[in-house]
């Protein structure tokens, strides 16, 4: 492929997160992109987002199948829930893949993708925007004059998400049928059960919205700074039974750091809250992200340090892009340059297993599967 190829891609799953980021962004990159095709269970979504993004109607889907074998350079996944079968399928086509996070609810799974993936010689990239945020980038680069790192606390408050969704206007997918949604929940079911065994339908709830669809970010943020840990040493679920309620963790990496990490939902207040700070003994860096929901609000980092005797703290505003854009670029120069990004699917890999031991220090009733290590 020639640097001045235009992918053409197909988006499976037009939700929240494509209406609000991907699709917009895709269409702002039209140098790098053109959306060919769209594929979603709502026919009211279909026909508002084909209308506006000028989809030929021939070319908008109910069955990502049927999307799947048109003559397309890449798939965009970026529906809810398990998104193993889609990209299988995908990929088995012969077409390169950007999937949302998560990759898979298994660490099997992951294992069968990231296989077909190498055997077919395709480029599977997972979604994972706060890698690429120019904040957290410049955060990276200063935790080298840090010396020993020796606490890391991440904090994540979450609130309802309807307050930061309103202003979007989404399209709302009140018209896909009762027997479709259990269709999709019992073929979740059974991956449910692979990863983590019968346990009680709220931590299996809080398995796949919380830890797999929230704190898969932060965990993989918090990789993509200090590396690999070593284990987690506690985790707790609070209070018991309340979904969504609150976890904490401590996880162990290497020498003497730890790090503990909470995230509790807290409905009322409309203001999302999520800060990595990073400690060593002669400074202290943290780093704090917007709403995932807030178009090209700035990451603010703040870096304290000593000098001349003097305690100073720097606040840092690197930049208004965002990080939503600066992720689809990284897919097509994996694409287009083999510039391996920086959350391929090896890397997402890693976040699942982490997660599972994160559930299993729960130590629930009924735990197996994979999670029982």
């Amino acid at each position: 492929m020639s640097s001045s190829k235009k992918l053409q891609v197909g988006v499976i799953g037009c939700g929240g997160i494509a209406q609000m980021m991907h699709l917009p962004f895709l269409t702002k990159n039209s140098d790098l992109y053109e959306i060919k095709s769209i594929c979603d269970l709502s026919p009211k979504v279909l026909k508002l987002l084909g209308d506006r993004y000028q989809v030929p109607e021939e070319n908008r889907f109910a069955n990502y199948e049927d999307l799947i074998r048109g003559d397309l350079d890449a798939i965009f996944v970026t529906s809810g829930g398990d998104h193993a079968a889609q990209v299988f399928a995908a990929l088995k086509s012969g077409k390169h893949v950007f999937v949302e996070k998560p990759l898979c609810y298994s660490l099997k799974e992951a294992d069968a993708l990231i296989e077909l993936a190498e055997q077919e010689k395709l480029k599977l990239m997972v979604g994972y925007m706060k890698r690429y945020d120019p904040g957290y980038l410049y955060a990276k680069q200063c935790m080298r004059e840090m010396g020993e790192i020796r606490y890391v606390q991440m904090n994540t408050l979450h609130p309802e998400e309807e307050g930061y969704l309103q202003m979007h206007g989404l399209i709302q997918a009140d018209d896909v049928s009762e027997s479709t949604i259990q269709e999709i929940r019992a073929r979740d079911q059974k991956q449910i059960l692979e990863a983590i065994g019968n346990i009680s339908p709220a931590l299996q709830a809080e398995y796949t919205d919380v830890l797999l669809g929230s704190m898969v970010h932060d965990i993989n943020a918090m990789r993509g700074l200090l590396g690999e840990p070593e284990r987690v040493l506690f985790a707790e679920h609070w209070p018991t039974g309340e979904k969504p309620g609150g976890i904490t963790t401590t996880i162990q990496y290497p020498g003497a750091l730890r790090v503990v990490y909470t995230w509790i939902f807290l409905a009322k207040l409309r203001d999302y809250f999520q800060e990595i700070a990073i400690m060593s003994s002669t400074n202290r860096l943290r780093i704090q992200f917007p709403s995932p929901y807030l178009k090209n609000f700035p990451t603010p980092v703040i870096y304290q340090t000593m000098k001349n005797g003097t305690a100073v703290e720097e606040h840092v505003i690197v930049s208004y892009q965002e990080a939503f854009e600066e992720e689809i670029k990284a897919f097509y120069e994996y694409v287009i340059k083999d510039i391996k990004p920086l959350t391929d699917a090896v890397d997402a890999r890693k976040d699942i297993r982490i997660l599972q031991d994160i559930l299993a220090a729960f130590h629930p009733e009924g735990l197996a599967g994979e999670a029982l290590r």
